[in-house]
């Protein structure tokens, strides 16, 4: 899809509110906001004009990375069960925040992920 380097954050907040629209299911959001954050690329300057110019879909989406985080904590204590309940713990707040920097900042290198799984 290609659209006008002007109108960027109007297709990105389309994406987005069609995302949270179509796909109730957390992982799939997860999953389909990475590929929208990728194709986007929004540089810094371009997400505080978002952050500033759509508040609504800013706070959909802390909504979401909250509902994430609880069920990244509940799948990390459902895992905890078997492998050891700080293991699962760590890993579900790993992926949450590797996540989270991925949306602050954009795509992170290989070395930030590794970085991040091993602290």
């Amino acid at each position: 899809m290609a659209f006008a380097q002007d109108g960027k954050l109007e297709v990105y907040t389309m994406a987005v509110r069609g995302l949270t629209d179509l796909k109730p299911d957390p992982e799939r959001q997860l999953k389909y906001l990475d590929f929208i954050d990728i194709y986007a690329a929004l540089d810094e300057n371009e997400r505080i004009v978002y952050r500033q110019r759509y508040p609504e879909e800013v706070a959909e989406m802390t909504r979401f990375a909250e509902r994430f985080i609880e069920k990244g904590r509940e799948e990390g204590l459902e895992q905890g069960l078997e492998r050891g309940v700080e293991k699962g713990i760590r890993q579900g707040e790993a992926h949450m925040l590797l996540r989270l920097l991925n949306l602050r900042f954009g795509v992170l290198p290989q070395s930030a992920h590794e970085h991040v799984e091993s602290a």
